[in-house]
């Protein structure tokens, strides 16, 4: 066997690892979740700043911080959460993340915490902004910004933690779901899908092994 037939049956069988290892993990659920959703736009920046919210909960076993933040191309952002002046925990995400909401992993808490202040610092140099949302309030129960100015509202808050169930378990129901609005509906679909993804390696891995030497 050659060289180049060894490292592509490596690559293809890490990437088969990678996956059934993913999907054996327990999928995150919600903890709990500020009472106040995220439907209004509550700041707007393109530098660097915090923005911190007091009288939140933090169960324990949270896992993840998930945040009303968006941006098109995220920058690094790290949060903090504090009991009182005591640092209770935190964590910090990388850039390049995109959406509405921004999780930041924490290191999984032993016990739960009634009052607590959430920060989060994001870390900006002019060339991208981010859009903190959720839900307009009054000045005085609303989210501070570093400088101490309250925001216009309180943003959304959910706290995560691993769930029982892994992503095997959603199998038969994402299945269901790939059927649904199409013009022959049902779990071939899935078969398709999954053929097509098949081929493709194959195909890919003939030219490979056809144009290298």
């Amino acid at each position: 066997m050659s060289r180049v037939q060894v490292a592509l049956a490596a690559g293809l069988a890490l990437i088969v690892v990678a996956v059934v290892a993913t999907l054996s993990t327990a999928r995150a659920v919600v903890a709990r979740t500020s009472p106040l959703p995220a439907k209004e736009q509550i700041a707007i920046t393109e530098h660097s700043a915090t923005a911190c919210q007091a009288g939140e909960a933090l169960p324990g076993g949270t896992s993840a911080i998930r945040l009303s933040l968006a941006a098109f191309t995220g920058p690094r952002a790290t949060v903090r959460i504090y009991s009182g002046s005591h640092l209770v925990v935190q964590g910090e995400r990388g850039t390049g993340w995109t959406g509405s909401v921004l999780t930041i992993p924490v290191r999984p808490l032993a016990r739960s915490y009634a009052d607590v202040r959430v920060c989060v610092s994001i870390d900006l140099a002019g060339d991208e902004r981010v859009e903190i949302f959720g839900t307009h309030t009054k000045p005085s129960v609303a989210a501070l910004a570093g400088n101490g100015q309250a925001l216009k509202g309180r943003m959304q808050i959910e706290d995560m933690r691993p769930g029982s169930r892994t992503w095997w378990s959603l199998a038969a129901l994402v299945a269901r779901h790939m059927g649904f609005g199409n013009f022959a509906g049902g779990a071939w679909n899935v078969v398709l899908v999954l053929a097509l993804v098949v081929a493709i390696a194959a195909v890919s891995s003939r030219l490979i092994l056809r144009e290298l030497p």
